[in-house]
């Protein structure tokens, strides 16, 4: 009896759900090309951010070496400076006798 009422309608259940799996496997696979193409994006956001870090880290590496150098050059007038003064109080000392040469 229950066949009877459902071989009217057999056809459209057979097409019905041939229909639902081929639009499930093309839904998939686009779906499939869609999460790629996200990760391509992502990959791609990714890598522009650190070029433009490591832009950033290049430009301020040569900051900090130009202030290094002019680090190392105030240090060597200052050790001069000391050097010159260092002298200077020896030869003082030496002419009010406080030191033997």
């Amino acid at each position: 009896m229950m066949i009877e009422l459902l071989q009217p309608y057999i056809s459209e259940i057979i097409t019905a759900i041939v229909g639902a799996f081929v639009a499930w496997f093309f839904a998939r696979k686009k779906q499939q090309m869609e999460v790629q193409a996200n990760e391509l994006d992502n990959v791609d956001k990714a890598v522009r951010i650190y070029r433009e870090m490591i832009e950033n880290l290049g430009e301020q590496l040569k900051t900090a070496i130009v202030e290094l150098d002019a680090a190392k050059k105030t240090i060597k007038e200052l050790e001069q400076k000391v050097e010159a003064l260092t002298n200077e109080l020896t030869k003082y000392k030496q002419l009010n006798g406080k030191t033997k040469v």
